[in-house]
């Protein structure tokens, strides 16, 4: 077996704790059906004819107008926008604060570890082609990133719980809002977080401190790298988090604003 991925000389991948075959494979599996759902729901919100328009708009005209109207009044405003009703929700925050905690910690969770890892993979590629070191620079700086990791998997975990007790317990949840596309998220995100959890108990339980190549995984800790937990947990989150994510209910997290935002602040009901 190969520590990693060799590119152009350089070698990336060489201490993941799966198989990076698996990984990339899953990696880019993910990214098209991603990108195939960004696509598809551009074009659904682009068979509308618009204001003005003699034909549809299309999913790249759909683009184009939502850049347009944001900035419309420039930049300022829209900034101004983006900081209130986007990163702070202050809408949601005047109807339902307990709904407005949940979003901003599902929200900020997810974001959160989603730039961790993009950050993770970048350094993936900067140590070798930039800096020219081996996998240490990687090491030490995934290390960086354990703390933050946590921070943020436990607003998740937060706003999960905050959710459930919601549609559960309190009755400021309108009926219509219940639906089986709810739980799916729920439910996904929460097996996210939990064999992430699990994952990093088992890391922990066998003394795995820092990240290193494979064949010293092998060494330190038999049976850890490709561990079925850690598999399922890396594979899974991949498809729900990435390729799923247009499909799902998660994904008003960033319709939502955007609606805010082409409305230039204008008022928008999010479903919780």
């Amino acid at each position: 077996m190969t520590e990693g991925l060799e590119i152009f000389g350089k070698t990336v991948f060489d201490v993941l704790f799966i198989d990076y075959r698996i990984m990339v494979v899953v990696a880019i599996i993910s990214i098209i059906l991603f990108l195939a759902g960004i696509y598809m729901q551009l074009d659904k919100w682009g068979r509308g004819v618009p204001e003005g328009a003699t034909k549809p708009a299309g999913a790249w005209g759909t683009l184009k107008l939502m850049f347009q109207k944001t900035f419309e009044k420039g930049i300022g405003p829209a900034l101004g926008i983006i900081v209130l009703d986007v990163f702070l929700q202050r809408r949601i925050w005047r109807r339902r604060k307990t709904e407005w905690l949940m979003h901003m910690l599902i929200f900020w969770g997810w974001v959160g570890l989603f730039i961790l890892t993009v950050a993770a993979a970048g350094a993936e590629f900067y140590g070798p082609f930039v800096k020219g070191t081996d996998f240490q620079f990687f090491a030490d700086f995934w290390k960086t990133l354990e703390l933050p990791n946590n921070i943020f998997s436990y607003m998740l975990v937060g706003g999960i719980a905050i959710a459930i007790v919601r549609r559960i317990f309190l009755a400021d949840v309108p009926p219509a809002r219940f639906t089986s596309v709810d739980w799916i998220a729920l439910a996904g995100l929460s097996i996210v977080i939990i064999t992430g959890f699990w994952a990093q108990g088992l890391r922990m339980n066998l003394g795995i401190e820092e990240r290193m190549l494979v064949s010293a995984y092998e060494t330190v800790a038999p049976g850890f790298f490709n561990n079925p937990v850690v598999l399922f947990h890396e594979v899974f989150t991949l498809l729900f988090c990435v390729a799923y994510l247009p499909f799902s209910k998660l994904f008003h997290m960033f319709v939502t604003p955007l609606v805010i935002m082409i409305n230039k602040g204008g008022y928008v009901e999010v479903n919780p």
